[in-house]
């Protein structure tokens, strides 16, 4: 037996080890038992897509649920997925053919128009709390003319609203009567019509998907995911290299990757997949209401130091809300360049010159990162006291949801640049009923997000977009801080690892070499 297949056979949950050892040397992935151990970094806070929040978790809901359309792992362009094909007419009402004959996970029935209209009803009921309600606030009418056709009817035009529909989120399609045989666990019985289902959860160490025998692109290569907690960077470093597990859902220190690198593992990586924000909130801290003062505070760090010196493959300055892959994007914003006597005079003239107190909430399970302790070093030498507020990570999602918090922070993955924009700026989505966690209300902007929504000329709807950043960036309520680059380092056994541009892994298209 070779050193590679009795490391993968090491670490085979004991209901599977069976199988496979029975299989031999020639046996092919797609048709015998195979287990995937995947490292998992933080404490799962649940998986119901009205209410997601957190990429680890909507790595595992991504591949339960489908959406009407999905994203393209590689281009990341919009592809079908549970609507076979659509059509719409002015970019007003949309309609879209379904699959036949797709099947629910744990015997749930067959997937129809039906579960399409409860879901978009249950995301935008007030008693849901869903903080993606106002993507679906634009929605005049959902309708069901029969099993296999959904029409969205629109308020007003809307050219990406084969985004609002993607499996992410708000348009992830749930069944109705799993939604109400789970009650109030909801969030840890999840049923979707994607490749895998949930098997078994602990939320202390462990989540085992199974595959979706019955998934309509067919079975998935690999039987299980075993998602094995390692919230510390360097034992899951360890635990990669001792083959007790195969891969690491994201690894963030720069030293464990040149480890691994050496070593001869697999980087798998996207770069520049979200830009990080630190959000302002005026309401909990008056000093943060004076556009000085957040001024102050984007000029006071040097963020091309701090990004070199914790990592530069994993991230690098940020200067807008959007990514330099989008087609929305513009580098002709307002830039806040290092000046700590820039930093000093502004907190002067607020009147803040004898120093402030900031309190930025964070989680305990990450700590206070290096990257914050640098933050707080530069702040400090300017007069910021910037405290930190550790909680786990459920209170942390309920917290920044509810904008209970001086500063956060949200990196919100998205295609569709107006995904970002009209989450953040939107007074539609302000905090509780959205990720506007500033309540950020400028009515130009608003203006223009909304003119930009409908207008379907691409070059006119590009410049209102570059016109509402400059406002924005000049208000500063949500300060870009830095891109992050992904990798997941693996096996070189463990191939067709893909992570598109939400950070997010189809591991339907993984298999072992």
């Amino acid at each position: 037996m070779t050193a590679t297949r009795r490391d993968f056979l090491s670490g085979v949950l004991a209901s599977t080890a069976a199988s496979a050892l029975s299989a031999g040397t020639a046996r092919t992935a797609s048709a015998q038992a195979s287990t995937l151990r995947v490292r998992f970094y933080d404490d799962p806070a649940g998986f119901d897509p009205s209410n997601i929040f957190r990429i680890e978790n909507e790595n595992i809901a991504f591949n339960i649920f489908s959406g009407l359309t999905t994203y393209d792992s590689t281009s990341g362009k919009i592809v079908p997925d549970l609507a076979e094909s659509w059509e719409n007419k002015s970019n007003k009402v949309w309609s879209f053919k379904l699959r036949r004959g797709v099947k629910w996970q744990k015997n749930y029935g067959e997937f129809t128009s039906a579960d399409v209209v409860y879901t978009y009803n249950r995301i935008v009921d007030p008693k849901t709390s869903s903080p993606y309600a106002a993507e679906f606030g634009n929605v005049e009418s959902v309708e069901a003319p029969d099993p296999y056709t959904v029409v969205f009817t629109l308020k007003t035009p809307d050219g990406n609203f084969l985004h609002q529909v993607a499996n992410y989120h708000q348009g992830q399609i749930v069944n109705k009567k799993a939604i109400e045989d789970a009650g109030d666990r909801v969030r840890w019985n999840p049923v979707g019509t994607g490749p895998y289902y949930l098997d078994f959860i602990d939320v202390n160490s462990r989540i085992i998907l199974k595959r979706h025998a019955d998934y309509f692109r067919g079975p998935a290569p690999i039987e299980t995911l075993y998602f094995q907690i390692i919230k510390d960077e360097s034992t899951a470093t360890i635990a990669l290299r001792n083959g007790e597990i195969d891969l690491i859902m994201r690894s963030n220190r720069e030293e464990n990757l040149d480890i691994l690198a050496k070593a001869g593992f697999t980087l798998n990586k996207v770069d520049n997949y979200a830009a990080l924000v630190r959000v302002v909130n005026p309401a909990t801290n008056r000093a943060l209401a004076d556009v000085r003062v957040r001024h102050a505070l984007a000029h006071a760090i040097d963020w091309e130091a701090v990004c070199k010196a914790t990592g530069a493959q994993l991230q690098a300055p940020a200067h807008s809300l959007l990514l330099p892959w989008m087609d929305a994007y513009s580098p002709n914003v307002p830039r806040y360049e290092f000046d700590q006597a820039r930093a000093r005079k502004l907190l002067a003239d607020a009147g803040a010159a004898r120093g402030l107190v900031v309190r930025q909430l964070g989680t305990a399970a990450q700590g206070v990162t290096e990257i914050q302790q640098f933050e707080i070093d530069f702040l400090s030498q300017v007069g910021v006291t910037m405290r930190m507020e550790l909680v786990d990570t459920p209170t942390f999602n309920q917290r920044r949801n509810r904008a209970e918090f001086e500063l956060s922070s949200r990196l919100l993955p998205a295609v569709n640049p107006d995904t970002i924009l009209f989450s953040y700026l939107h007074p539609s989505n302000a905090a509780p009923r959205g990720l506007n966690g500033a309540r950020y209300d400028n009515p130009k902007v608003t203006s223009l997000l909304e003119s930009a929504r409908a207008e379907v000329d691409p070059a006119a709807r590009k410049a209102m977009y570059v016109e509402l950043q400059k406002i924005a960036l000049t208000d500063m309520f949500y300060q870009p801080l830095y891109t992050s680059n992904v990798v997941w380092p693996g096996k070189k056994n463990v191939v067709g690892v893909r992570i598109n541009y939400l950070a997010q892994v189809n591991f339907h298209e993984v298999s072992f070499a």
